[in-house]
């Protein structure tokens, strides 16, 4: 309420929300970004002052849901692939009848 009250774009909001979605509840409530996704959409359609609803059920769902940051460990396996390099695909992982003649 006091974002919106001091001048924040709903919007902006909205893209604050689903970046919680993913970031903070991820797997633990995987319907997150779908209930902010829907509200964000029906703000689209309504627009203020009732919008004022949609905003306010996201933001209600969101901070009653279970919370889980497992979707940081994509980050975490990209840190090991850069820390590592490019290799060569092990010999036993290759296609062996991929450079053949047909």
């Amino acid at each position: 309420a006091r974002m919106v009250r001091a001048g924040e774009d709903p919007h902006f909001i909205f893209r604050r929300m689903l970046i919680l979605a993913s970031e903070d509840v991820g797997l633990a409530d995987p319907g997150a970004l779908g209930v902010v996704e829907a509200a964000a959409r029906a703000f689209d359609r309504v627009g203020m002052p009732e919008g004022q609803y949609h905003l306010t059920q996201a933001a209600l769902y969101l901070s009653t849901c279970p919370k889980s940051n497992s979707a940081l460990g994509y980050f975490d396996a990209l840190s090991s692939v850069e820390k590592e390099g490019i290799r060569d695909v092990p010999s036993h992982l290759k296609d062996t009848s991929r450079d053949k003649k047909g």
